[in-house]
Formats: C-alpha cells, sequence, structure tokens
C-alpha cells in the first residue's frame, strides 16, 4: 500500500485539483472570512473620508493582466464609496488601465444612481509616471486639465475644489506593477503627505508591508482574499468571494497531498530500516 501510494500516478493529482476548481464553480457556497486588519484599515479610512463629506483620488495602474484579481477590489472599494456619498476621481498610470477603470466606474456608479460629473470623474490616463503625480501634487488641473470625455475639470463638481493631491481625503492606488513603491510613495505621499493605500496583485503584497510599518501606507488589499474580505466589509459578496471557494479548496488539497507524501516518505523509510534489521 506504501508502494503504490509512493508512486501515485500524477494524474489523480490533477484530477483532484481539476474537482477542486470545478465543483466550487457549480455548487455556491461560502466559507467565512475575516478581514485582516490591512483591510479594515481601508474600509476605515474611507468612512472618515465619508464623514468629511471628502474626496478619494483612485489610481488603476494594472493591465488585462491582473483584472481577476484587482478589478473586484476596484468594485468592492467604489461600492463602498458610492454608498456612503464619497466623491471619486480616477487617475490612470499605466496605458493598458484605462479600459478597465472606465468599465468599473460606470457600471458600479450605475449601481447607486451616481453621475460622471458631479459624483465621479474618470481623467483618463496620462504618461510620465512620477512626473504626472509631482505636477498633481503641484496643481492638479495642469495634470488633468480634462476629463476622459474632454470636459474641462473646472466644469465638473467633483474636481473643481480640487487644487493638488493635498485636497484628497485618502488616495488608493490599484497596483500591479512597481507604481506604488516607486512612484506613489517616493513622489507622492512624502511630498505631499496624504493618507496612502494600495490594492495589489498577491504576488507582490509582501515586499509591501514594510510600507505599513513605516505608516507611509496606512493600508493594504493583497490578491483577491484582500478583495474578499473587502466585500465582506462592505456587505456585497460578488467575483472575488466566489473566487475565493476553489483557491481554498485547491489549497486544501494540495495540502492534504504534501501531509500525505510526507508521511509516505516516513513510512517507508521506516518499513526500509526494519527490513535492514532482519
Amino acid at each position: 500500500m506504501i508502494e503504490r501510494l509512493m508512486h501515485l500516478d500524477r494524474r489523480i493529482v490533477y484530477l483532484f485539483i481539476f474537482a477542486g476548481v470545478a465543483v466550487p464553480l457549480l455548487l455556491e457556497f461560502y466559507f467565512p472570512i475575516k478581514a485582516t486588519p490591512t483591510v479594515r484599515a481601508v474600509y476605515q479610512e474611507i468612512e472618515r473620508v465619508a464623514a468629511q463629506h471628502g474626496t478619494v483620488l483612485l489610481a488603476f495602474d494594472y493591465g488585462p493582466g491582473s483584472e481577476p484579481e484587482l478589478q473586484p477590489m476596484a468594485r468592492a472599494v467604489l461600492r463602498h464609496c458610492f454608498s456612503r456619498g464619497v466623491k471619486v476621481v480616477a487617475v490612470c498610470l499605466w496605458p493598458d488601465a484605462p479600459g478597465l477603470a472606465q468599465e468599473v466606474l460606470e457600471k458600479t456608479a450605475a449601481e447607486f444612481g451616481r453621475s460622471a460629473g458631479a459624483d465621479y470623474a474618470f481623467m483618463g490616463y496620462k504618461a510620465g509616471g512620477a512626473s504626472v503625480v509631482i505636477t498633481m501634487g503641484q496643481d492638479f488641473r495642469t495634470a488633468f486639465p480634462r476629463d476622459a470625455r474632454g470636459m474641462p475639470a473646472d466644469s465638473l463638481a467633483v474636481t473643481r475644489p480640487i487644487r493638488s493631491l493635498k485636497d484628497f481625503g485618502f488616495v488608493v492606488d490599484f497596483a500591479a506593477g512597481n507604481t506604488i513603491d516607486q512612484v506613489w510613495i517616493p513622489f507622492g505621499q512624502e511630498r505631499y503627505r496624504f493618507p496612502l493605500a494600495v490594492g495589489c496583485t498577491a504576488v507582490i503584497a509582501p515586499d509591501l508591508f514594510p510600507f505599513l510599518q513605516s505608516r507611509q501606507l496606512v493600508g493594504l488589499m493583497g490578491g483577491l482574499a484582500g478583495a474578499a474580505e473587502y466585500e465582506t466589509l462592505v456587505g456585497h459578496p460578488d467575483q472575488a468571494t466566489a473566487g475565493m471557494r476553489p483557491q481554498s479548496v485547491t489549497h486544501v488539497i494540495l495540502i492534504a497531498f504534501i501531509v500525505l507524501a510526507n508521511a509516505m516518505y516516513f513510512l517507508s523509510r521506516r518499513a526500509a530500516g526494519g527490513q535492514r534489521r532482519i
């Protein structure tokens, strides 16, 4: 029996993984999701801005390859903002982000009856990275004189009071690359001292924890799990929560096979040692 398990056909493992992904997608059930302190901090900052009737700046710095992780996260944050009456200004520093940003802005705004210009503004994409952030800190309308529709920033109710980054109550960067640590922190938060948080892919989240300790970030949402935690906080389970089902089940299956493999390894060594003593 031990020998058979030691040489288990890898196709059986693949079959279990396939079932671990397919079955949770077909059956609707939910695991308990508890928000971590770093995700809850983002929620609390938006609650603070809501109490002050302020404006939040959202930066969309990701592309289609990171959409499954970051688009649900952006949608959850937008739902929170729109449900609490927080005005939103959105910008893009990545050239492949505008389509994703516009889609999630328009669809989420429609859920709450919010309108462009009055409740939110999408300023579109601008090349330059750090120079754009510095210009926004000095004069927001110089960086983005018009929104993505071509409307002057002065004519929009949501951007009319905004003069610089200091006028935003909170800034959140949805990042799939290095814009947070190489652009927004050194050239934005460090210069203009605004509260900054990040929603990022799971693979880069560990690299950003030192910025929480230095208080250059006030919150962090990492990957699909971070998005699901935020959906839990806003009371609206959606794509991220559903995506956690196959991810969680698959992780359990992988851990089970790792435990089984190690157990069979030690049992086989024990059996081999007993035979040598005989």
